[in-house]
């Protein structure tokens, strides 16, 4: 679903519209962000599908919400005092007064450089000999040229380009990754830019002949049908055309300037407040005055998601959870908040920065989820994955409602053993080498309230002579030695080396399980292992020659994840 998100620029700030959810996001003279959210009674585009009609509507309703904005961001910014009184003073009535004068003042010297100038000019440099269509073709190149020119003057002025910032930071908050970030076809003052040198040309190449007030409603009806055009244009480069975007530099160039990081937080701020009103129809309006000292959450959320981006954690849940976690509460409640306190913030950043330097947010708050079980987890344990709630789910399945023995080597965080025993009746035993393991393995099986056997082991080694399991599971290291150094930093600088180096070609492990299981494995017993990537022909090929029936099953992925060894 294409969802119809502008974001406008303001004297501080910018105005944001996802759908009927408009947010106001400005900077404090103290550098605070301020943040003001309403319901429009209208959405931006409303006739989003029909083409051509949605240019004229982006003209007419763009040209509003874009001085309402301004309007929104003078109102809202704190003045001296001398001046304050003539600032209360104003309402909206006035502003509009004052835009309306500003529009006439500024058409007039429009109609006096680029109406009368150029047709003189350019018939000057055109010469006699040329032909008709060749002098409108001058004209009209030189209208547009002088239009230009003025943009550039404009250009001249700080207040100008801090605005043309807040632009450029509202479309690099819509554009994401894209070739030209700060650059948007569909933004509002480069649509108008655009749409303006668009008309002068039509208008100068046309150059119809009729009288002086009938030209004016011909001149404005052009004008209408050069912008519902340029839009179309600008929504193809957006939609369709963003690797072939340049051609948009063209006129994008006058109204932007690169943002520093205040202006992107703003804009990015602006943009996650209307997301979040967007998903969340329950969702509270943030009023003018009801922050206090807190801070907004979008504020909050939107600076958690940019910097995990930009330190290329690009998973999006990873926010959610970061968030939640601190503020302990689940996702679907803080998508309700509109603020958080500035204790819950500051914690938030000294959780982000650790997480952005590359420590797994499990090790960071010292607890993961699995199989719907909270665990513990630290340096000295593995952080259970996803993909081995499937080495459980298989395992269940085996043993149903029946009392088997089950045992599960190198253990670690007891993952796979507390998930059995809580979902079934089986007699769990547990092996680890590393003693730190087993006793977070224990506490994680005091903690989801089971009874386990744990034995400090080298696999088989240390378990009592003759004992017979029915069920014997492992996630065992297997990554190659070599390799280590190779995986991302959440796993090589996190988690212990003892619980991945599977040796030189990572199959240590399946060897000597193949080798030792005999004497522990009961009649009709069923192995089941964990694999990495690619080792399935291998693992399979030891137990085979034990006269095991051997299948695999896929992880989440579709990689061979799961061997299934059982014994005829």
């Amino acid at each position: 679903m294409y969802v119809n998100s502008f974001i406008f620029p303001c004297f501080n700030g910018n105005l944001c519209f996802v759908q009927n959810n408009a947010v106001l996001s400005l900077v404090r003279n103290n550098g605070s962000i301020f943040v003001q959210s309403f319901k429009t009674k209208y959405k931006p585009i409303i006739h989003f599908k029909f083409p051509l009609l949605r240019g004229l509507e982006y003209l007419i309703f763009g040209t509003y919400y874009f001085f309402w904005g301004l309007f929104l961001s003078f109102k809202n910014t704190p003045v001296p005092k001398l001046n304050r009184k003539m600032s209360e003073s104003l309402n909206i009535k006035s502003s509009y007064i004052f835009g309306v004068v500003a529009f006439l003042i500024a058409v007039l010297l429009a109609v006096v450089l680029i109406g009368i100038v150029p047709t003189h000019l350019g018939y000057a440099m055109a010469g006699s000999s040329l032909s008709i269509f060749v002098k409108k073709l001058v004209i009209a190149l030189v209208k547009v040229a002088m239009f230009y020119l003025i943009l550039l003057f404009l250009y001249s002025f700080s207040s100008m380009r801090k605005l043309y910032k807040f632009n450029s930071a509202g479309n690099m908050a819509l554009n994401g990754n894209t070739v030209l970030s700060g650059h948007r076809a569909t933004n509002y003052l480069n649509f108008i830019v655009f749409c303006w040198s668009l008309n002068y040309f039509v208008i100068s190449l046309l150059s119809i002949e009729v009288s002086v007030w009938l030209k004016a409603f011909v001149n404005i009806g052009l004008f209408l049908l050069t912008a519902m055009v340029a839009y179309e244009i600008c929504y193809v480069f957006d939609r369709f055309l963003k690797k072939y975007s340049y051609p948009v530099l063209i006129t994008s160039f006058f109204v932007t300037s690169k943002p520093a990081s205040t202006e992107l937080q703003t804009a990015n701020t602006a943009l996650s407040e209307g997301n979040l009103m967007l998903e969340n129809v329950r969702r509270e309006v943030i009023s003018e005055d009801s922050q206090g000292g807190n801070v907004a959450f979008s504020l909050c959320y939107s600076e958690v998601r940019e910097k995990l981006k930009n330190a290329g954690i690009t998973e999006p849940s990873e926010a959610d959870w970061l968030i939640a976690t601190v503020l302990n509460k689940n996702r679907a409640e803080i998508k309700l908040l509109t603020q958080v306190s500035r204790t819950d913030y500051k914690q938030i950043e000294r959780v982000l920065e650790r997480r952005v330097k590359g420590e797994p947010i499990d090790k960071i708050f010292g607890k993961t989820e699995f199989y719907g079980l909270t665990f513990k987890v630290n340096k000295d344990v593995l952080t259970p994955r996803k993909e081995t709630e499937i080495l459980v789910e298989e395992a269940l399945k085996i043993i149903g409602k029946e009392k088997l023995e089950v045992l599960d080597l190198c253990t670690g965080s007891g993952a796979i053993a507390v998930s059995i025993a809580k979902n079934s009746a089986a007699k769990v035993t547990a092996t680890d080498i590393s003693e730190s393991a087993l006793m977070v393995a224990k506490q994680n099986a005091e903690l989801s309230d089971v009874k386990i056997n744990f034995i400090c082991s080298d696999l088989f080694s240390d378990i009592k002579k003759g004992k017979k399991f029915n069920v014997i599971t492992c996630n065992p290291p297997y990554i190659k030695s070599e390799d280590i150094k190779t995986l991302d930093r959440e796993v090589k600088d996190y988690d212990p080396h003892l619980a991945l180096d599977g040796g030189e070609d990572g199959l240590y492990f399946y060897r000597k399980i193949s080798e030792e299981f005999e004497e522990f494995l009961a009649p009709k017993g069923v192995i089941l292992l964990e694999i990495g990537l690619g080792q399935e022909k291998s693992v399979k090929k030891l137990f085979s020659k034990n006269k095991f029936s051997v299948r695999i099953v896929k992880d989440y992925s579709g990689i061979q994840r799961i061997i299934i060894a059982e014994r005829g």
